[in-house]
């Protein structure tokens, strides 16, 4: 692969990674079992649900550094 397809690869899922752990933010603080609320929660109602999107946005994070990574290592810079 090219060097700007790992590029373009990492920003993505940068993103997404950064998009997920808002999710999981909003999550942890303002779903509760009664639903969403707009009041501030100090713990979490769903928590399960909180770090099965945390897992998932933390993962892309990982993700995206590695492509980086891989694509500053292993590709040619033309």
């Amino acid at each position: 692969m090219q060097r700007k397809k790992f590029f373009k690869l990492s920003l993505w899922l940068l993103i997404t990674g950064i998009i997920f752990i808002a999710i999981s933010y909003f999550f942890f603080h303002f779903v509760t079992d009664d639903g969403i609320t707009f009041v501030w929660h100090a713990e979490s109602g769903k928590p399960f649900v909180t770090e099965m999107i945390a897992d998932f946005g933390v993962l892309s994070l990982f993700f995206s550094f590695f492509s980086l990574l891989v694509g500053l290592i292993f590709t040619d810079k033309n």
